[in-house]
């Protein structure tokens, strides 16, 4: 969860002035008592506070008008905690023990659900070495156990790439969409060090609607590989 965070652009949507944000924020740790809690939205290439307040008591409050619809920030001090879609209504944060969640509106809950299946794919994706290890000590043949692992991993791979895509086609027209997506083509710049799509992201492009296309982030990425490519 936390290496989405340095993915979390200012993607507005435009929504009425007079709507608010109301944040009631809940903890059980008691060394995050006294730190100050943050919103914070990139800009500028650096990511910027745009509300605040004190954790009292294991408690954190945050109000305020909304211009847009945007995924931000939860920092604790200058420490990265969370992904929160700022959006109309109220937003429930919980962190509890080593358990954090946000709730209580719509893309929110949406964002949550895919986060917790995506992390559950990911748990047992990493644990595969330790399976590897258990099947050695078990007696397992080198090709018995190459066969078993590269299936498994393929297997969560896959569902993973699905999982992943069906989200982000499932939010073409909201702030998640572009930023899960946004997410895709950073990881591929990444990997191979130049802007350069992938299989995952040429379907999801090809799958896109033009508003989805006509996007200034997604645009100006697609327009880099394209130059690339010429």
């Amino acid at each position: 969860m936390r290496r989405l965070l340095f993915l979390l652009l200012s993607l507005p949507m435009v929504v009425s002035c007079s709507d608010k944000y109301n944040i009631a924020g809940n903890t059980s740790q008691s060394i995050l008592n006294g730190k100050m809690a943050y919103l914070k939205e990139y800009n500028d290439n650096a990511m910027k506070a745009i509300d605040s307040c004190e954790v009292v008591h294991g408690k954190f409050n945050m109000s305020g008008i909304l211009d847009s619809v945007r995924c931000v920030a939860l920092f604790m001090d200058n420490e990265s905690i969370i992904p929160v879609v700022l959006e109309q209504g109220d937003i429930n944060i919980d962190i509890v023990n080593a358990r954090i969640r946000i709730s209580g509106t719509p893309l929110n809950d949406s964002l949550y659900t895919f986060l917790n299946k995506r992390d559950s794919l990911v748990l047992i994706l990493n644990d595969l070495p330790h399976r590897e290890s258990l099947m050695i000590l078990e007696g397992y043949s080198e090709d018995q156990i190459v066969d078993e692992i590269n299936s498994k991993a393929n297997a969560l791979t896959m569902q993973l790439d699905r999982l992943e895509t069906n989200f982000i086609t499932r939010n073409f027209n909201n702030v998640l969409g572009v930023t899960f997506f946004m997410q895709l083509c950073n990881d591929a710049y990444k990997h191979y060090g130049y802007p350069t799509t992938t299989p995952q992201i040429d379907e999801i492009y090809g799958r896109a609607p033009q508003t989805f296309r006509d996007h200034p982030d997604v645009a100006r990425y697609i327009r880099l590989v394209n130059e690339r490519e010429e």
